[in-house]
């Protein structure tokens, strides 16, 4: 046997994770029937307690093979599945309440902060000014450069590409959501067609975009620019690692520079380009 670790297989563990929710669900299914049963029983419905305890042997039967079905996963994987799911759990349990406490400082500061279903998850890159006391504190978005943790990785392409696509998309979007106090204003003033023809353009510019990036790279970039999301957030939400949603962020906003003319293309983009070109 080797003296390594074997790397961590994610679809097995995906799998034994499911499989041990499943056999958890079964078996707090037969507990409440079994429950059921007794209060039937005392009720003097002695058939009817009968009948509910004729279901609760399938379940306890299902709940036994995804016990087996968990255990095999785990041998033949050569890995402690059952380690790493409860790492993973305390870690999620962990999260939750940081994001809980978040929330509830949230809650203290007096910033005449208003419900936003967009704001309403938390987990959002936002800065917190306090330059004379505690009636003074504001909470604001976080700066495009702060969404770039790595200065060296900061070029002046990617914050102009970050600027453009936030007022971009706010165009493209305006009227359509409620903006808190912290987003940028926009105009929703209707013409006669009942759609503003700055809207309009922004839709098509914000099309042409998506051509051009892709749908997963207007993705980062909305969640990333628009809700400021930070990227352990992100990563819980696509379900990819963190380190991961960073290497994505930056290709969408190297792909987003390079679509408003702030810097060239990737080359694979300028190879397709010229085979699109060709007569």
């Amino acid at each position: 046997m080797s003296a390594y670790p074997m790397p961590f297989d994610d679809k097995v563990f995906e799998t034994y994770r499911a499989t041990i929710d499943r056999r958890d669900l079964l078996r707090k299914e037969a507990g409440n029937l079994r429950e059921s049963a007794q209060r039937l029983e005392e009720a003097g419905a002695v058939a009817q307690a009968d009948l509910v305890r004729g279901r609760i042997g399938p379940l306890e039967e299902e709940a036994d093979k995804a016990d087996e079905h968990a255990e095999h996963l785990s041998a033949s994987s050569g890995q402690n599945l059952a380690r790493r799911l409860r790492s993973a759990l305390k870690r999620e349990l962990a999260l939750a309440q940081a994001d809980a406490a978040q929330a509830r400082s949230f809650k203290e500061l007096d910033a005449g902060l208003e419900f936003d279903r967009r704001t309403a998850g938390g987990s959002r890159e936002i800065r917190i000014g306090n330059a004379r006391g505690r009636a003074d504190q504001r909470v604001t978005l976080a700066s495009y450069s702060a969404l770039i943790k790595d200065q060296a990785e900061r070029t002046e392409a990617r914050l102009r590409a970050m600027a453009a696509f936030d007022d971009l998309w706010h165009r493209a979007e305006k009227g359509l959501y409620p903006e808190p106090r912290f987003e940028p204003p926009v105009d929703t003033t209707a013409g006669p067609s009942g759609v503003t023809a700055d809207r309009v353009d922004g839709l098509a510019e914000m099309q042409r975009l998506v051509a051009y990036v892709g749908r997963q790279a207007q993705a980062m970039l909305y969640l990333r620019i628009v809700e400021r999301m930070e990227f352990t957030a992100i990563a819980r939400l696509i379900g990819r690692d963190k380190r991961d949603v960073s290497a994505l962020v930056l290709s969408a906003v190297d792909s987003a520079a390079a679509f408003f003319g702030y810097a060239r293309p990737a080359p694979e983009i300028e190879r397709l380009n010229e085979v699109l070109a060709l007569p």
